[in-house]
């Protein structure tokens, strides 16, 4: 997740830090979810979170009347091509990263997924978005460092298809992130215009879990019909924690974060991944580790430095 979200309605600084706490565990925990669908296609776990994470995200969006006609309309025209090339993007995101979490393990997954920050790095030196300082070329490149030793390179395990994935999932999700920020930063230049009662947040999170469904059911949709009481449950609980609650609890952490001292608090996300890879899967290399936390670092230096500057 990132920091891109509007920051109205205030809570405490309390508050905030124990919903964004709450928000990365729910999210690091995801690769339990898909441990215990495993039996079925990647795609059809994707298709399966999409499902249930819109059914209970669209209770959100009942609840703030975030389905009116006028905050639709004002929303997609103010966003409609941005709107839709994140939202073709976002399945991209999901696919590879349960893929990587299939094949090797939840640390290696997350981390590998943190790489995002990496590529919007480079989409905004192309693009010429915002002035690129020295330290965030810095930080850069210790997260490519970071990103070779988990591949532990020296091995040559660098074509490895689940390492592969987990790069594509990076990349994808730093596409998506930065079509993230060109919404909100045009937002932010438009607020004015804005007029229409809803949650922006929650219905972007809604739209984009839309995609899931729209680009995935075609492949995953016989599998439905052979889904136990036990896999629904599952999916259930994918849908409600690791992605409605997820969102929820991190807009609400993020309405109190002016400096980035919060949002760095949604980095528990990997260590949860680290911590269940320990106790389930029993399973963990220290090049992983270290690598992981390398690439952390180099996330919290561009956010720390990005928010203290701008």
């Amino acid at each position: 997740m990132t920091i891109l979200e509007t920051k109205e309605r205030k809570v405490s600084p309390t508050i905030s830090k124990i919903c964004m706490l709450m928000s990365a565990t729910c999210m690091g925990i995801v690769g339990l979810f898909v441990t215990f669908l495993g039996n079925y296609e990647v795609y059809t776990i994707v298709l399966l979170r999409g499902i249930f994470g819109a059914l209970f995200l669209s209770i959100f969006l009942i609840k703030s009347r975030s389905f009116s006609k006028e905050f639709l309309k004002e929303s997609f025209r103010f966003h409609w091509k941005a709107l839709f090339i994140s939202g073709l993007v976002y399945p991209f995101v999901i696919y590879f990263y349960f893929f990587t979490i299939v094949s090797y393990g939840y640390a290696i997954a997350a981390f590998l997924l943190y790489t995002s920050g990496i590529f919007v790095i480079i989409f905004i030196i192309v693009t010429r978005m915002n002035k690129v300082s020295k330290i965030t070329i810095m930080s850069f490149i210790l997260a490519i460092i970071g990103v070779a030793i988990i591949m532990e390179f020296w091995n040559g395990l660098i074509l490895t298809l689940g390492l592969i994935t987990g790069i594509l999932s990076g990349l994808a999700l730093g596409i998506f992130v930065f079509y993230k920020k060109i919404i909100y930063n045009k937002r932010n230049n438009i607020r004015m215009e804005l007029k229409a009662k809803g949650d922006f947040d929650t219905f972007l999170a809604f739209f984009h879990v839309l995609f899931l469904i729209i680009v995935f059911l075609p492949f995953g949709f016989f599998d439905l019909l052979n889904l136990t009481f036990f896999d629904v449950i599952i999916a259930i609980l994918l849908g409600l924690i690791s992605t409605a609650l997820g969102f929820a609890l991190y807009n609400v952490g993020i309405k109190n974060d002016d400096g980035g001292n919060i949002i760095i608090l949604s980095y528990i996300e990997p260590i949860v991944a680290t911590i269940l890879t320990v106790l389930v899967l029993r399973t963990l290399s220290i090049f992983t580790i270290i690598g992981g936390v390398l690439i952390l670092i180099a996330n919290i230096i561009v956010l720390k430095y990005s928010n203290r500057y701008k």
